[in-house]
């Protein structure tokens, strides 16, 4: 998989360094809750807190079996805290390519207001930022008419996973949850895989790169897709904007879909509203097509029932 970041060695070797201490803090944490189940005055606490030690192992273990081949190996910790992926996203994973085994298909309802807001045309070659663990970029690929789809991430604790699933492999991942009401919902055993067929790596690209940057050439899509990107990820939205359409050819689309959650330290000023959004789009060289405004679930894990109701924001814009 390409690395197409500045200092791309310098890169490989953090997820490596960040890699080793995945593996550090989980052996620390099977220890103590090991110990603290030695201690506890109730069988049912011990039961509770020994499966929750092995569930995190597991869980540690599955993450880093997939990885080591791809990074080269973990290499010991320089106190570099871990990244978004494994600490805040890694439910991505198991809602992509695990829970629709038991039915749980949050991605339905984004895929239908994305094909809504294509209509027929197709996506020809696409560029999908912030991809994350793909499956939204699986599911547009197969069936909206992509000739190619770049897959582009900064994260490798969700991309080097993703790529696997779309190739065809199955990937065993544990859920271990701090969230439960009962003794038997601290973990569970997950199998990622596919809804369909393989996709080659000649027409499905997972690639490395800046999202805010992209390390493309102008004119080089038919589609750029912001997936739950927009408020998170660029400081200067404007600046952003002018990006997407430079990417694009002249006609091409920008698909857009997510919240308007801006980070806390977004002064208010830059955290825009979709009256605001649409504004700077038409600035930077964009016709607006169709919008909505619709309630999704998200992260809702089968495992424990716990989840969020997120207002999202959809869109689908063309460069004049």
């Amino acid at each position: 998989m390409p690395v197409l970041l500045p200092d791309a060695e310098q890169h490989v070797a953090l997820w490596r360094r960040q890699l080793g201490l995945l593996r550090e803090q989980g052996q620390r944490t099977f220890t103590a809750l090991a110990e603290s189940a030695h201690a506890a005055p109730l069988t049912s606490t011990r039961a509770r807190l020994l499966a929750l030690g092995r569930a995190v192992k597991s869980q540690v273990d599955d993450v880093a079996s997939a990885l080591e081949p791809a990074l080269g190996g973990a290499l010991p910790p320089d106190g570099v805290g871990l990244p978004r992926g494994v600490v805040e996203y890694i439910g991505y994973l198991y809602r992509d390519w695990g829970w629709p085994s038991v039915g749980c298909r949050e991605n339905d309802a984004a895929l239908a207001e994305l094909s809504r807001l294509l209509g027929a045309r197709e996506l020809g070659r696409t560029l999908v930022l912030g991809a994350g663990a793909c499956g939204l970029a699986y599911e547009l690929h197969r069936g909206h008419g992509a000739s190619e789809t770049v897959a582009l991430d900064i994260d490798p604790f969700l991309l080097v996973m993703a790529e696997r699933v779309v190739r065809g492999s199955s990937i065993p991942l544990m859920e271990a949850s701090l969230k439960w009401i009962e003794g038997s919902d601290v973990s569970r055993q997950w199998t990622l895989d596919a809804s369909g067929p393989p996709l080659a790596s000649d027409v499905f690209y997972c690639i490395f790169a800046d999202g805010v940057v992209p390390p493309f050439a102008d004119s080089s899509f038919d589609t750029v897709v912001t997936a739950w990107f927009i408020d998170q990820v660029p400081r200067d939205l404007p600046a952003f904007m002018g990006t997407l359409s430079q990417l694009l050819r002249e006609g091409g689309r920008w698909l857009n879909q997510g919240p308007l959650i801006y980070p806390d330290s977004t002064p208010f000023e830059r955290r825009y509203a979709r009256e605001e959004l649409f504004e700077l789009a038409s600035a930077a060289g964009f016709a607006l097509g169709d919008w909505s405004r619709t309630s999704q679930r998200y992260l809702a894990s089968p495992l424990t029932g716990n989840g969020k109701i997120e207002s999202v924001l959809s869109f689908v814009a063309s460069r004049r």
